[in-house]
Parts: C-alpha cells; sequence; structure tokens
C-alpha cells in the first residue's frame, strides 16, 4: 500500500513540474505588449499640488538634551527651512540634516 501511495505521489509531482515548464516556456514565447505613446498635450498639463508631510507641519523643538546640533526645521509661516540648534534627543520628525532634504521634502512651491 505504501508503496503505491509514493508511486501516486511521484505522478503528481511529475505532473506538477511539466505543467510549471509549460506555463514557463508559454511565458517566454509571449510578444511584448506594445507601448501606446501619450499624448503631447498631457506633458503640457499642469501637476497636482504636493501634499505636505505630516512631519513639515510639526512645531520647532529642540528636545530636552543639551547637545547644540545645527539641523534644519521646515517654518511653515515661511515656508522655508530655517536652522536651529537640536539638543541631540528626542524632539520631533521636523528635524533635518541638510537643507536640501529639509526642502525637497517640505517646500511648497507655488
Amino acid at each position: 500500500m505504501s508503496t503505491q501511495f509514493l508511486s501516486l505521489r511521484a505522478i503528481v509531482l511529475l505532473v506538477m513540474i511539466l505543467h510549471l515548464s509549460q506555463v514557463q516556456a508559454a511565458n517566454n514565447n509571449a510578444k511584448p505588449v506594445a507601448q501606446v505613446p501619450q499624448p503631447t498635450q498631457a506633458s503640457q498639463t499642469t501637476k497636482p499640488p504636493k501634499i505636505q508631510a505630516a512631519k513639515c507641519l510639526q512645531p520647532l523643538d529642540p528636545g530636552p538634551c543639551r547637545m547644540s546640533l545645527e539641523r534644519y526645521y521646515y517654518n511653515k509661516d515661511k515656508n522655508a527651512c530655517e536652522t536651529f540648534k537640536f539638543g541631540g534627543c528626542r524632539g520631533n520628525d521636523n528635524c533635518f540634516g541638510f537643507k536640501q532634504t529639509c526642502e525637497e521634502a517640505c517646500l511648497v512651491k507655488k
């Protein structure tokens, strides 16, 4: 009885392997899908306004520690990234090591 069971399992396994190899061969022979050219007028439309990340709207928070690390934060009232002295711990996510990183994440382009 157990040899019949093993033979049946071997047959099922062979059928599965054969099926997978046929599917793979069919995928390799498939023709690539043609790309439809985009209308030129669409490239002239304006992009939707960028949604600001929540961290950009957080207030300035230097944190409770006493180090004096120069960092940048986004000032939402001025729509500008400005320097501040970060204490080195806690604070919030409106704290960037580089001005460019702050501007890329938060500036609203008008």
